[in-house]
């Protein structure tokens, strides 16, 4: 009994640790996405303020070519934005399937939710949690403005 009791321990706290090193290598990955894709967003404005540059000093015959190659970029640009769009939007669906699955598993055991509550505010363990989610919060804000 002692051994599975065990058993079952290690597993509960070795699984999140697992999971959090798979969730920082799944972060680390779409940082380096995210990065990639500002820089190319980046590149793309610059070579835009160029080309208008060179339309504007360009001789008559020249603006022609300097359009098409301006409308290129523009095309490009807006075809990068609206993927950006798309995928911001899948994202936040996803976030609020999730939110309303919380939210119906809440509301099948509201008694046992209230009754939670009410024993973290009185045993303070209401507070840690209230200080470990606002340090969270910061700390992905933090990144985000990265």
């Amino acid at each position: 009994m002692k051994k599975i009791l065990i058993f079952v321990l290690c597993v509960g706290v070795l699984s999140p640790v697992a999971l959090a090193k798979d969730t920082v290598a799944l972060q680390g990955n779409k940082q380096a996405i995210a990065s990639a894709e500002k820089s190319a967003f980046q590149a793309r404005r610059k070579q835009i303020r160029q080309l208008l540059k060179k339309y504007k000093k360009a001789s008559e015959s020249e603006k022609p070519a300097i359009k098409a190659q301006l409308a290129q970029v523009v095309g490009e640009h807006v075809d990068a934005q609206l993927v950006y769009m798309k995928e911001h939007i899948a994202a936040e669906r996803a976030n609020l399937d999730n939110w309303e699955k919380k939210i119906q598993e809440d509301e099948k055991n509201l008694e046992a939710v209230k009754a939670k509550r009410v024993e973290d505010l009185l045993s303070g363990e209401a507070q840690k949690k209230q200080k470990a989610a606002k340090k969270a919060w910061k700390k992905q804000m933090k990144a985000v403005k990265k």
